[in-house]
């Protein structure tokens, strides 16, 4: 009986020196020991047997602790745990020697069942007994019968087939063998067995550890993960740890999420049993195999505080690192590891430190003392550091928000030294790091994105984003680059993620970038996945697409519907620069407004000024209505005027001016802040001067009858500058195609009218201008450009702001719409008719039509303008005596030579050209005829066009739109030309009467189409008679 015991405690000898604790009994050998042989068992090697301390039944070793990993390992006196078969593993004697047949054990002290032994991790517990009972003899059992799964009567153990399997596994020594063996005796494997085999195959797959590529090492794990999660319950806690180890070696992918979840489940069970390594090489496996187990976290989270102090550098940096992979963060558990690692910060290896300062980063636990130890033990050991563990350090600096410019620039330099070593992941993050800190050194950026640039095909989907996005932030100048890193974005596009694709968007338009295949192709990919965009990415590709001007309408509409649906999450900044999107982008989706509105309301405390003013204008542009809201709104928008720069204060007095908000108070203290503002971009001096115009408005509307120059006004000498900028872009115009339409139609209709036409301020360039009854008309054509893109299509605010101003100059005005004209009648006689009818809709019934024409110089007096002078008013009365005659032509001709002799000039056909006092032509062109035959442009006085050239630009705009009048007006007659010779009724008037003399007409070609050729060939001999 002693020499089973001493073989027992030779056994757990023998482990505890494979273990590197050779000074270390387990409890459990000498409770074995004291049991059988009934009296102490002998000391440690180098201990007097004095020196023994006497121990009880279930008393602890001193030299052991409670959570030895061998503690329980052995359990009933005929079972050797998996401790003790590794011992037979490393040589020790084999089972047989216990010999065949065994005696009856003493009767256990203190009541104990009889076999029970203890568990060193719990005083006073028995292993394997039933509880107390009576002493009692034990009988021998029969030979062959098995006893603690030992085969008796001289037959060798069952164990030993196990060791002789593992003497085989262990003496494979490429794939297919442990393959092979694997296929033949798998069946008969135990745990330690296929634990062994696990824990093989990443030695024979070699330093790659990957076997997803290799068909038999992925068949060969496929077959040990199915024995492993045949046998999971019988392993133990060192078993479990050391295969979910290997798996994540491989980095093994089960076919299913099974084995992982029968892992954690296992170990749940078993988690106290769990050494710091085995804790170690469990969590730093589950990041391999991509499973997450919130309970199993938690769990081993607490086992991680109660042995802390067990754990080496390599094992707590593994442990942090993997709990931050994961993403299960703990407070409590942070600030002990941070303890722990203080403590250790000595000790560390470079791969070590950077593992942890990254988990740190990544877990967003920032601890000073912590990152300035581990900073000072990465600056002493940074020229052994790998590629990899010096990106991983300034990721981790940039995340943590951490300045240390002069190790940071270390960290460069060793990336400059030899950036052939490094990965594209090590660059760009290295990019990233230097962008989130503001760290900018061109001669680095320079090179890592050439480098980079030469490595596009390797770079991920990820890195291509996190890239340009450092790119562009930090505002790198050199862009012959990014078509092909364009081209590269494109041929990965499909597999970018929410934020990436945010990002690359951001990126490419921050850098000035716009090519449409590439921003299309952004919008079809980020159309399928914007449920998954947070507010951020939702802001920055709205930001993105408005900024190149890149309309996408499904796109767009997608993200409105989105931030609507998620305003709740928008940041002051994001509500800014959504609403600024979707109004340059000329989008209305009245939910998002209001929503967006609301949550900007809701942080008006902590809004920038600059968030204010970009949504004040935002809203003002559209034209919607501020709601309960606007009050907030504009309150803080004047509250903060002077915090806000230059194009903020700018938009903010536009946005006011637009909603009717702007008050004197608020424009002398715009003016005061303006005047400390250099450097005024163009269009904040259009905002500024356009402003003053609303104010100006609003007081004469208001009832203020206050003269010109007392009104507020901007300062000098910006004042002068604005408004000459503003009567330049009056001048600076073109007549589009529909302008031109309609102007035909009320030519066709027998109103003739003038194209741009200048009011008498300068101030504003009239699309279609006539007069009906001496009050001037205004017909604006609004293109689409002039609405929202959305349906239905929304007339912008600049519609009805420009419809206030010349209304306030005497205008009556009437909008006439790009979907309204082309809703109107094919026909051009009935589109004339309908249009006619429009105008008169607007000028209303007490208008009697009988006297109708193109306007006159001075017909609409500016409020507050001066009077004009007593030539101006006989050009005007003899004008209207003009409009008075009709068709005739001989009649027109007589009011044009009272005209010219009226004002001093000349008068040829229809037009009278005013001279001044020094003979010069002055004062415009007048046409006063509606008869086309009365025009006759091939005979203009001497002088004319080097007149119209160098003094007369409205003259000038007056022969384009003639021009494109003409060109219109051949459409017109070449869709309509009636036979020769036959009458055609002129196109009656709303008021009833012909707008000419009331009575039929042949209609009649121009005589400045005389000389066309596709009119002549339209009207034929009528047209060669005409000229005749």
């Amino acid at each position: 009986m002693p020499q089973k015991a001493q073989l027992l405690l030779q056994i757990a000898q023998a482990a505890a020196r494979v273990e590197g604790r050779q000074q270390a009994l387990p409890q459990l050998a000498v409770n074995a020991w004291e049991t059988l042989a009934g009296g102490h068992a002998p000391p440690a090697a180098g201990q007097h047997p004095q020196q023994r301390p006497q121990l009880g039944l279930g008393q602890q070793h001193p030299q052991l602790r409670p959570g030895d990993r061998l503690g329980g390992g052995l359990g009933r006196l005929g079972h050797l745990g998996p401790a003790a078969a590794g011992a037979y593993a490393y040589g020790l004697p084999p089972p047989h020697l216990l010999g065949g047949a065994w005696g009856a054990p003493a009767p256990l002290a203190g009541g104990a069942a009889a076999g029970a032994f203890y568990d060193a991790r719990r005083p006073g517990a028995v292993l394997g007994g039933l509880g107390p009972a009576a002493p009692r003899a034990r009988t021998p059992p029969p030979r062959g019968a098995p006893l603690g799964g030992l085969q008796l009567g001289g037959r060798k153990p069952r164990f030993n087939n196990s060791i002789g399997l593992n003497k085989q596994i262990m003496g494979t020594h490429c794939v297919r063998d442990l393959a092979t063996l694997v296929r033949a005796k798998g069946p008969s494997f135990d745990f330690f067995n296929i634990s062994s085999a696990i824990a093989r195959v990443p030695k024979l797959v070699g330093p790659a550890g990957g076997v997803q590529n290799d068909p038999t090492a992925k068949s060969l794990v496929d077959d040990l993960a199915a024995l492993m999660a045949t046998h999971i319950n019988t392993f133990d806690a060192r078993g479990l740890a050391n295969s979910a180890w290997a798996f994540g070696k491989l980095k093994y992918a089960p076919p299913s999420s099974r084995l992982p979840s029968l892992i954690a489940a296992a170990a749940l069970e078993k988690l106290p049993g769990f050494s710091a390594q085995n804790l170690s090489n469990l969590l730093w496996s589950f990041v391999y195999l991509h499973h997450r187990d919130e309970q199993l976290l938690a769990a081993a989270s607490a086992q991680v505080v109660a042995k802390i102090d067990e754990f080496k550098p390599q094992e707590l940096a593994n442990v942090v690192w993997a709990l931050a992979s994961m993403e299960h963060y703990e407070p409590c558990l942070m600030e002990v590891v941070a303890r722990r690692a203080l403590s250790l910060s000595s000790a560390f290896k470079e791969q070590e430190l950077s593992n942890i300062l990254w988990a740190f980063a990544k877990l967003h636990h920032y601890d000073d003392a912590l990152f300035a130890h581990l900073l000072g033990a990465v600056a002493a050991k940074l020229p052994h550091f790998l590629p990899q563990g010096v990106s991983n350090i300034a990721w981790a600096l940039a995340t943590a928000g951490h300045r240390d410019d002069g190790l940071f620039e270390h960290l460069l330099g060793h990336c400059l030294a030899d950036m052939g070593a490094y990965d594209v992941q090590g660059l760009v993050n290295l990019l990233w790091a230097c962008a989130t800190l503001g760290h900018r050194d061109d001669v680095f950026v320079s090179a890592a994105l050439q480098e980079c640039g030469a490595r596009l095909e390797r770079m991920s989907s990820q890195n291509l984003s996190n890239a340009l996005w450092a790119w562009a932030t930090l505002g790198a100048a050199d862009g012959r680059m990014l078509g092909a890193w364009a081209d590269a974005v494109l041929r990965k596009l499909e597999l970018f993620e929410p934020q990436g694709l945010s990002n690359t968007a951001w990126a490419f338009a921050r850098l000035g970038f716009s090519g449409p295949a590439l921003f299309d192709a952004l919008a079809g990919a980020a159309r399928g996945k914007l449920d998954a965009f947070s507010p951020q990415a939702l802001a920055n590709t709205a930001w993105a697409f408005a900024t190149v001007g890149h309309y996408d309408p499904a796109l767009v509409a997608q993200l409105a519907e989105q931030a609507a649906r998620q305003a709740g999450g928008f940041g002051a900044q994001h509500v800014a620069n959504t609403l600024w999107a979707l109004s340059t982008l000329r989008h209305y989706h009245a939910g998002a407004y209001d929503a967006l509105l609301e949550r900007l309301a809701a942080q008006l405390c902590a809004a920038e000024p600059q968030h204010v003013a970009s949504a004040l204008w935002a809203v003002a542009r559209v034209g919607h209505p501020l709601g309960g809201h606007g009050g907030a709104l504009v309150a803080a928008a004047k509250r903060l005027l002077p915090a806000m720069k230059q194009q903020e204060l700018c938009n903010a007095v536009w946005a006011l001016g637009v909603l009717g908000e702007l008050d004197v108070a608020t424009w002398e203290q715009f003016v005061a802040f303006l005047a400390n503002v250099q450097g005024l971009t163009p269009e904040g001096v259009a905002q500024a001067f356009h402003a003053q115009l609303m104010l100006h408005s609003a007081i004469a509307r208001a009832g203020g009858g206050a003269p010109p120059e007392s009104l507020p006004s901007l300062p000098e000498p910006l004042g002068t500058h604005a408004r000459h900028m503003w009567l330049t872009s009056a001048v600076d115009v073109r007549v589009s195609k529909l302008q031109a339409d309609v102007s035909a139609a009320l030519l066709l209709g027998g109103i003739c009218n003038s194209l741009e036409w200048l009011t008498d301020d300068g101030l504003f360039s009239i699309d279609i201008a006539f007069q009906v009854d001496g009050q001037p008309v205004a017909v604006e054509v609004d293109g689409a450009h002039h609405y929202t893109r959305s349906a239905p299509p929304r007339p912008l605010s600049e519609v009805a702001v420009r419809r206030r101003l010349l209304q306030d100059r005497g205008w009556k005005v009437v909008n006439l719409g790009y979907q309204e004209w082309e809703a109107l009648p094919a026909d051009p006689y009935a589109r004339a008719a309908a249009l006619l009818q429009r105008v008169a809709a607007e000028l209303g019934p007490h208008s009697s039509w009988t006297a109708v024409g193109p306007p006159a110089v001075g017909a609409a007096a500016q409020p507050g303008a001066a009077p004009r002078g007593a030539e101006d008013e006989r050009a005007a009365l003899a004008c209207a005596g003009a409009w008075q005659l009709g068709g005739d032509a001989a009649a027109s001709a007589a009011a044009a030579a009272a005209v010219a002799g009226a004002v001093g000039g000349d008068f040829c056909g229809g037009l009278v050209l005013p001279r001044d006092a020094g003979g010069v032509y002055g004062g415009g062109a007048w046409p006063v005829t509606t008869a086309l035959a009365g025009f006759d442009f091939g005979a203009l006085p001497a002088g004319w066009t080097a007149w119209a050239a160098a003094e007369q630009p409205q003259v000038l705009r007056q022969q384009q739109a003639e021009e494109a009048q003409a060109s219109m007006l051949r459409d017109v007659w070449a869709a309509a030309a009636p036979p020769a010779g036959a009458p055609r009724a002129g196109v009656d008037s709303p008021g009833g009467s012909s707008s000419g003399s009331g009575e039929g007409r042949a209609f009649r070609m121009p005589s400045f189409m005389w000389a066309d050729p596709v009119a002549s060939s339209i009207w034929g001999p009528a047209a060669q008679q005409q000229a005749a």
